[in-house]
């Protein structure tokens, strides 16, 4: 083993750190890595293949076949070699080797006699690669090795590279997807759970050779397409498992690969032979010989469970769970949205803010119960496709709030809120009881508040405050003089609690 000089110490940090960044490490089982290894003892014909991973301590496989243990200590054992010289490593025969006649992998199980193994890198953020552990064969019985071996170790490391590549960046993928207004605890959580689940999902690898403009896949790629291997790659008809769109954009930038050189990753919509829609990630980059681009490299990945689980999420965070209507938070950013429209175009936005009248008494009451039921009725009849092209949301509590349609003039509005007032009474009948809740509406246009939201809302605030001071149930629409005499009436009743 290497001595622990000053620059082999600092080195064995980096891999270190690097091993940590791809998270890679005490992970589940995973059957991309699986296949590879079973495929290097098979294509070698070795009694024994591992992934290995190598931490301070011990070695770890990520995949093994053959009599191999979960994990060994590091010393004496032969990856930490390749690992530390970050070099190839051939041993015909172990016995005769003074490095590693003494051991106990040698003495006994699994009895290693031939061994030969190859570096497994990753690119670091500044360019570097760095070594993470190693792929290798081994045998009971000694050989002697040929060139083909270390050839087919090194194009194989290459597939694990991939994998490692592909996974963290499914994980940086993740880490960094929109921050959610709502439930952020229960998306960390979720997102969590997601990761595990992400390490499970299909990829496969593709290359494409620019000379002879043909190209190759694994199995893996096979399978996302729900095609045969036996069939070969339907070369003439590989765009046309994508939508036109994502076809078109999916060109764009393997031509700006050829062009630039600058690998790239995107997400698109896929049909497969079968019909199933599916979501996937590719990636490109070239694949240069002697400084020249020979071939175009990549990965697809299946992502339909991910993206449609971002998607829940993305609704979840928008929505309010009791009336499945838009929320607070979703009904100011759509707002936010138009007003940046009509300052852009000088057209007005109308809001109306809702209160529910006589809500507390069915609480009260009738029950949590009754009342959670009145809130439902309220936003199935906002639903209604009397109102289509508005925006309903609820704000919280017994408050609602509607965004008029685009270009609603006043005749089309005031028709709403009569439309609004009708369908927001409401008789409750429960426990030999009977409640009786109407809804009671301000209304203001962006125009008068300068396209300014908070402007916008205290306005439509005040005109809900001058309809409930002077009849509930009905609707009111803010003026100038409005918002005066709702402000005097709000002076007036904070000097009515204040203390004497």
């Amino acid at each position: 083993m290497l001595q622990g000089t000053g620059s082999n110490t600092q080195r064995e940090a980096l891999r270190q750190q690097a091993l940590i960044e791809i998270a890679l490490l005490d992970t589940p089982p995973e059957r991309e890595f699986d296949a590879l290894a079973k495929l290097a003892q098979r294509m070698l014909g070795t009694g024994m293949s591992s992934i290995t991973l190598i931490d301070p301590e011990r070695q770890w496989f990520k995949a093994r076949c053959g009599p191999l243990a979960a994990e060994t200590p590091r010393a004496q054992a032969f990856c930490p070699v390749v690992f530390e010289t970050e070099a190839p490593l051939i041993v015909a025969d172990a016995k005769l080797d003074r490095r590693f006649e003494a051991s106990p992998f040698v003495t006994g199980a699994p009895n290693i006699r031939y061994y030969a193994g190859v570096p497994v890198r990753v690119r670091r953020a500044d360019g570097d690669t760095i070594t993470i552990g190693t792929l290798c064969v081994l045998d009971e019985r000694p050989r002697e090795p040929t060139a083909a071996d270390l050839e087919v170790l090194t194009e194989l490391a290459c597939l694990a590279e991939a994998l490692i590549e592909a996974r963290a960046v499914a994980l940086r993928a993740a880490e960094n997807a929109e921050e959610r207004r709502v439930a952020v605890e229960g998306l960390e959580r979720e997102r969590r759970q997601f990761k595990q689940a992400e390490r499970m999902a299909d990829m496969g690898s593709y290359r494409y050779d620019i000379e002879k403009q043909s190209t190759s896949w694994s199995d893996g790629v096979f399978a996302i397409h729900e095609l045969p291997v036996s069939g070969g790659v339907p070369t003439g008809e590989i765009m046309n498992f994508f939508p036109e769109t994502d076809r078109a954009l999916f060109r764009a930038a393997v031509e700006r690969v050829l062009d630039t050189g600058e690998p790239f990753e995107m997400g698109a919509d896929f049909v497969t032979a079968k019909g199933n829609a599916r979501r996937v990630r590719c990636s490109c980059e070239i694949e240069l010989a002697k400084g020249k681009p020979v071939a175009l490299v990549g990965l697809i990945q299946d992502i339909t469970e991910r993206h449609g689980l971002e998607e829940r999420l993305r609704h979840r965070a928008r929505t309010d769970d009791l009336t499945q209507l838009a929320n607070r938070a979703e009904f100011h950013r759509v707002l936010d949205a138009r007003l940046r429209e009509a300052r852009a175009s000088d057209v007005d936005v109308a809001v109306l803010l809702i209160d529910l009248d006589g809500f507390k008494g069915v609480n009260d009451r009738l029950g949590h119960a009754a009342g959670d039921d009145v809130l439902r009725r309220v936003a199935e009849r906002l639903r209604a496709s009397s109102y289509t092209g508005c925006l309903p949301a609820r704000l919280g509590g017994d408050e609602f709030a509607i965004l008029a349609p685009a270009a609603c003039d006043g005749a089309r509005l005031s028709a709403i809120v009569q439309r609004l007032l009708h369908d927001l009474e409401i008789i409750v009948d429960g426990q030999s009881q009977i409640a009786r809740v109407t809804g009671t509406i301000g209304l203001a246009w962006s125009r008068e508040a300068g396209q300014d939201r908070d402007v916008l809302l205290r306005h439509a605030d005040a005109a809900l405050y001058a309809a409930k001071r002077a009849q509930k149930g009905t609707a009111q629409s803010y003026s100038v003089q409005v918002g005066q005499a709702t402000a005097q009436g709000r002076r007036v009743s904070a000097s009515k609690l204040a203390p004497k």
